[in-house]
């Protein structure tokens, strides 16, 4: 009997082992978190149904390729020509502007726009009916937030030959416009 009570206290004590192994053990820990959340609106374009696709379209740097534009003659899907005088002729195409807000109270914000440089010989730059040069101008003080606000953009081109007042023909010219959105 003195073997079976060894054995039962080697089995117990392997027990009592192995039930401590299997008890589920756990650990806590605490991280303190700070964060401070600011209001910010941002400015994105969007292709305008009526207008020129824009190549980054929903992005807040766009692109809008005219194509090749003439007094006369067709023009690309989305670019129209309103006017053609003996001087001049627009070319216009729509584009859309979402301004988004988050956390800001403000009911309306202001959207101006500037040329980034001074326009090429012979081209005007307008959005709506406001032309462009190198300094920030109002397009619109009371945007509505969170939807697309349709704008048109405006290239009036000098029908004067290159050298007196017209724009050089047959190279692509580029021009680079900033907008900015600012909260009312």
């Amino acid at each position: 009997m003195k073997g079976y009570s060894q054995a039962r206290k080697i089995a117990m004590m392997a027990l009592l082992l192995g039930s401590a192994s299997l008890v589920a053990q756990t650990a806590t820990g605490t991280i303190n978190a700070t964060l401070i959340n600011k209001s910010a609106i941002s400015l994105i374009f969007d292709s305008d149904p009526a207008g020129v696709t824009l190549g980054g379209n929903g992005s807040s740097a766009a692109s809008v390729n005219l194509g090749t534009i003439s007094a006369f003659g067709p023009l690309a899907p989305g670019v129209t020509r309103p006017t053609v005088t003996a001087g001049n002729y627009t070319v216009r195409t729509l584009f859309d502007v979402q301004v988004i807000r988050g956390g800001v109270t403000s009911p309306s914000y202001t959207l101006s726009a500037q040329l980034a440089a001074i326009a090429p010989t012979g081209l005007t730059y307008a959005i709506d009916t406001v032309t462009l040069t190198t300094a920030a101008q109002n397009i619109q003080t009371n945007g509505a937030y969170d939807t697309d606000v349709r704008h048109a953009l405006n290239l009036t081109v000098s029908t004067a030959a290159p050298g007196a007042g017209g724009p050089a023909v047959g190279t692509p010219l580029t021009t680079t416009i900033n907008f900015t959105a600012t909260s009312n």
